[in-house]
């Protein structure tokens, strides 16, 4: 039987996001990055709120400047999406809310 694994992130005080409304978050120690990709790169599937799915699209496109690290994570994050499945309308092709 598959294990369901539930992560949530938030700052220490509480917060998930800033005043302004962003998702900005400082980057992670090269440490923990590592941790992220063994993480992600163990997921068969993910499930994201439209906010989160919009922002982790970065991971969807190659960027120049990123080290072998990123790549990596960039790779698991995209094989992670193709075992999951995104709700859409019928009638318009969006993304339900």
């Amino acid at each position: 039987m598959a294990r369901l694994v539930f992560g949530m992130s938030q700052s220490l005080d509480g917060y998930v996001d800033d005043l302004a409304g962003t998702l900005c978050m400082p980057a992670p120690s090269p440490v923990l990055f590592r941790h992220f990709v063994d993480v992600v790169a163990g997921h068969v599937g993910a499930i994201y709120g439209r906010r989160i799915y919009e922002l982790m699209r970065y991971w969807d496109v190659d960027q120049p400047g990123w080290d072998a690290a990123q790549r990596e994570y960039a790779a698991a994050w995209r094989g992670s999406r193709s075992g999951s499945r995104r709700a859409r309308s019928r009638r318009s092709g969006r993304t339900r809310r």
